[in-house]
């Protein structure tokens, strides 16, 4: 999966990209009706985000960058955030129901799970976040020109 990004920090091997979200939304109907979309601008669709990234090219602070991020990570992040949770819930609920009967109880082990879930994934995240970097730099679009300014 290929996306363009900005480079806003440089450290050693690594660099610090600006992304932007708009592209998430690109080829939805609502676009090209010239109306905003409920969902998009629910999930903050033209905000932009930092990552870090590797820097096997050595871009410089305020170039225009193509990185790439392997496809199948990205779907494995997105089934480990969204699907997850709601399994280890139905999970949870059904193992519950083998020796509860009370149903609030149940939902209530139910939503404990699906929290602890959640809890699990944030500390999975920070860990790779800290020691692996899934984005790469593949290549500079444009080197920003100072004109001695």
């Amino acid at each position: 999966m290929r996306t363009e990004a900005t480079v806003v920090a440089i450290n050693e091997k690594h660099a610090t990209i600006q992304l932007n979200r708009k592209s998430a939304c690109d080829g939805c109907h609502k676009q090209e009706e010239g109306k905003d979309c409920t969902v998009c601008s629910l999930l903050g669709s033209n905000r932009s985000f930092t990552a870090v990234a590797d820097n096997p090219i050595g871009a410089k602070v305020g170039d225009k960058v193509e990185v790439e991020t392997a496809g199948g990570r990205v779907l494995f992040y997105a089934a480990l955030v969204f699907l997850l949770p709601i399994v280890v819930a139905l999970l949870a609920w059904g193992i519950a129901s083998l020796f509860i009967e009370r149903e609030g109880i149940r939902l209530i082990i139910a939503f404990i799970g699906f929290a602890v879930c959640f809890l699990g994934v944030w500390i999975y995240s920070e860990r790779i976040r800290k020691n692996k970097h899934d984005i790469v730099i593949v290549s500079v679009l444009y080197e920003e020109k100072n004109n001695g300014i």
